[in-house]
């Protein structure tokens, strides 16, 4: 009954004009319960006013219903010494995902932490509430490593051991490419696809295909011939290009994105010319609406993809382009899964930069006609770089260029 009345008389002060001299310390004293502790607290924010979170907003923090309903990295529990360690301020879960120093470094100093002893049943959540668990207050600090050293006996030992061990560990070599007399020669690297969108010679493709390229040469007719860049989107991986070729036949960019379960076809030059320089083609369906981690510009299809396709047109039967091939997943992630790039983002980069396509067929296209306009209107696209630049893309971690063998 008295501990009932002394907490009575404790929120009474806390919410009389005398709260703001109050410390925590005075208020909250060891040998209270959890309960007991969590009771001053709740809907008291006065009671953090002389803490860092006041000053840093110039407004109380509200504690929330309870106000130990914070995340384990804050909630830690000893269980080999029976004590256990919290804090009750809002900041915590926004702090331990903040990149802000100041916000981060605010839990560790200046916020009240109380330890427990004799704790048997640490603080949990269950059901969505908050359950204080047993033991006994047996101080307040502000800091946490203070709290820690109270709770935890062994916390610095292990602590000097630990930067020990750090302070021993073999620093990691950078690997860096071997410098060569040859490293400023520029050589064929690797390769792509690309196909004509107009007949002033505008060539679409992706942008990782002509990443660092010191010029990226087309096949067109038996003849290699270097193409300009005009405009790249790396974000959606869309590069423009410009030649000085008038194509025989042009394809169609479609209005329309791709709808779930319609057949498509790729085209391209998978791995280069090694298995042949003939253009191949593969049929498969729209197995989803967005690519990785749900990427709403892309399509996934299992019309096969292999490196060396990436920047080839991605048709229907009406031989208009509904995506661009872009990538392939890991195997060790899942198999036939590949990706395109949505007409509608091929369109919108397009018109940004001034280019327009012609109208797009309404008719579906006989094998031998579709199969025509994909022999002509696709090409062969060649990257040429410096030996060095080879070495440094290849070292990069996620590197998706198409590279000939005799490089990786």
């Amino acid at each position: 009954m008295m501990k009932k009345i002394s907490i009575i008389l404790v929120m009474g002060l806390l919410w009389c004009g005398n709260a703001y001299a109050l410390s925590v310390k005075d208020i909250i004293k060891p040998g209270m319960t959890k309960k007991q502790v969590e009771k001053i607290i709740f809907g008291n924010p006065k009671l953090l006013a002389e803490t860092v979170e006041m000053q840093r907003t110039g407004e109380p923090v509200a504690v929330g219903m309870c106000g130990f309903h914070l995340p384990t990295e804050v909630n830690q529990y000893f269980p080999e010494f029976k004590t256990e360690i919290t804090t009750h301020t809002d900041l915590g879960w926004g702090a331990l995902s903040s990149e802000d120093p100041k916000i981060r470094a605010s839990l560790d100093e200046g916020y009240p932490w109380y330890v427990f002893e004799n704790v048997y049943v640490p603080i949990r959540m269950s059901f969505g509430f908050c359950k204080e668990g047993d033991g006994v207050l047996k101080g307040v600090y502000f800091s946490k490593k203070e709290a820690l050293i109270a709770a935890d006996p062994n916390y610095l030992v292990r602590k000097k051991e630990d930067e020990k061990n750090i302070a021993e560990k073999p620093k990691e070599k950078k690997l860096t490419p071997i410098q060569s007399p040859e490293d400023n020669k520029v050589v064929p690297a690797g390769s792509g696809t690309g196909f004509f969108v107009s007949n002033k010679g505008h060539i679409i493709s992706n942008h990782h295909v002509i990443e660092s390229c010191k010029s990226t040469k087309v096949s067109f007719k038996g003849d290699e011939i270097e193409a300009k860049i005009l405009a790249v989107d790396k974000v959606n991986d869309i590069a423009i290009l410009k030649t000085n070729i008038n194509p025989d036949r042009i394809f169609p960019v479609s209005n329309e994105d791709v709808s779930l379960l319609e057949d498509v076809i790729v085209a391209g030059y998978p791995l280069g010319k090694k298995v042949s320089s003939a253009i191949k083609t593969h049929k498969g369906v729209v197995t989803a609406l967005a690519g990785a981690g749900d990427n709403f510009s892309e399509f996934q299809t299992d019309a096969t993809i292999n490196q060396g396709n990436s920047g080839g047109p991605v048709i229907n039967q009406k031989g208009n382009v509904v995506g661009i091939a872009v990538a392939l997943m890991d195997v060790n992630v899942g198999q036939n899964i590949f990706f395109a790039i949505k007409s509608s983002t091929l369109k919108q980069f397009a018109n940004s930069n001034s280019l327009n396509f012609v109208q797009p067929n309404n008719r579906e296209l006989s094998n031998k006609d579709l199969g025509k306009l994909i022999t002509e209107a696709t090409v062969y696209l060649e990257c040429h770089m410096t030996i060095a630049k080879i070495k440094q893309m290849i070292a990069q971690e996620n590197n998706r260029k198409a590279f000939f063998s005799e490089y990786q």
